[in-house]
């Protein structure tokens, strides 16, 4: 008994750690704590069943995760460049540990995710104030205009993506919305209320036009369901709700940082499908850099011939390049960080499989966002669908597996919600 208690104190201990390090940017930290939760949940399953393997193990989401993950390695034994056919493994493997993290034990369940999501909130709003501090010191006595409050300059001094903390910080909402709805607090009532509308007004000021789409239909959602209901808390999740839309309605009509990040992508978009070449000063919004990223990877498959196996991992990312170099499009100024476009990847997750591992690739990512959408299905749960919808909506803006945080979030988040809603046997 004295050592399956140091076990589950230790592997609650890393889970907490590793949300505190995902939260606060720590990325070292973040790569070691994954490996800690892995042996220890190895240790966890043979203490309390016998056995290292668990037979979930077989589920359809980790055989695709490591599906995937295996196209990585394949292409060492044929490529030139080794060193980024080697990084790209590196960053990828979390589709092979995150996913057996969970999988290989039955550790995270509804008491342990409430008890860590408590803390997990408390760490968004931690950080979000201290951005929040750092914004204003520089708005007031540096001068800086009011931008710094707003998307990536917010977060400047934490060294996160915008995007990414904002599907971070919707998660949170959505447990605190949830729990209001079974009339379970925070603290209480009011710290609850004050929380929900710090976190709302937190990811209106982050301005990623996804995660306000879908905090906005949760809003509404979840406003619909409690009237429906007959508690005397239906008022404050519809007060929350009505306001946060209020607020939105004002914010994304009248002129103002998140208003014309909205009105951004309404600009003549298909001229960069028909044009050869561009002005080196041409300014592409998001929508026309995606739209671009579809006929340059069209045209690479068919260059290479590479429509079932694609270009590799390490080869997809220099035939980008040139292909903006052809096009005339920005690259930056020699002897300085500035690259331009030189290094941008395809911003699209079904691209960028395509491209870099061909039909193949394509073929196991759509297994991959399948077999979310089954868990979701299976569980019925309102806190999981909208973490699984919105993450492989992601997936469609950004190419969320090149990169250590895109994977976290993509792959840890929904498989967090998923197993916080079981209920096993003590152990």
């Amino acid at each position: 008994m004295p050592k399956n208690n140091l076990i589950n104190n230790l592997l609650y201990l890393f889970y907490l750690g590793f949300l505190v390090t995902v939260v606060a940017a720590f990325r070292a930290y973040s790569s070691i704590a994954i490996g800690l939760i892995l042996i220890t949940s190895f240790l966890y399953n043979k203490t309390n069943t016998g056995s290292w393997f668990n037979k979930a193990l077989r589920n359809p989401f980790v055989l695709g995760c490591s599906g995937f993950f295996l196209l990585q390695i394949i292409p060492l034994a044929y490529t030139d460049n080794i060193s980024d056919s080697l990084n790209h493994i590196q960053v990828k493997s979390a589709l092979l540990f995150i996913p057996v993290c969970f999988f290989c034990c039955q550790f995270i369940n509804k008491t342990r995710f409430h008890s860590l999501m408590k803390a997990y909130v408390f760490i968004l709003v931690i950080l979000l104030t201290w951005c929040l501090g750092i914004s204003f010191i520089k708005y007031q006595f540096h001068h800086a205009p009011v931008y710094v409050f707003f998307y990536h300059q917010l977060l400047s001094n934490l060294g996160h993506h915008a995007i990414q903390f904002s599907i971070l910080v919707f998660a949170g909402l959505i447990f605190l919305l949830q729990e209001t709805t079974v009339e379970r607090y925070i603290v209480n009532k009011g710290a609850h209320f004050i929380l929900m509308v710090f976190l709302i007004g937190g990811l209106f000021l982050l301005s990623s036009k996804l995660v306000i789409s879908f905090t906005l239909v949760s809003l509404a959602y979840y406003t619909f369901i409690s009237l429906k209901r007959n508690f005397n808390t239906r008022y404050t999740i519809a007060i929350v709700a009505l306001v946060g839309i209020t607020t939105s309605s004002l914010i994304l009509f009248t002129k103002n940082p998140i208003s014309y990040r909205f009105n951004d992508i309404m600009r003549n978009n298909m001229i960069v499908m028909e044009q050869s070449t561009f002005d080196k000063g041409f300014y592409f919004n998001g929508v026309q850099f995606r739209l671009l990223q579809w006929r340059f990877v069209k045209e690479i498959m068919q260059e290479h011939n590479a429509w079932i196996m694609g270009v590799t991992p390490a080869g997809a990312q220099p035939l980008l390049n040139q292909k903006y170099l052809q096009t005339n499009m920005y690259a930056g100024r020699p002897g300085t960080p500035d690259h331009g476009y030189q290094g941008y990847n395809t911003h699209n997750q079904w691209l960028e499989s395509f491209l870099q591992t061909g039909f193949i690739g394509l073929l196991l990512f759509f297994v991959i966002c399948f077999s979310l959408v089954t868990m979701a299905v299976r569980e019925k749960s309102r806190l999981l669908w909208p973490i699984v919808l919105l993450v492989i909506a992601y997936s469609f803006s950004e190419s969320v597996f090149e990169t250590q945080y895109g994977l976290i979030v993509f792959l840890f988040l929904p498989l967090f919600f998923y197993f916080g809603g079981k209920s096993y046997e003590k152990q």
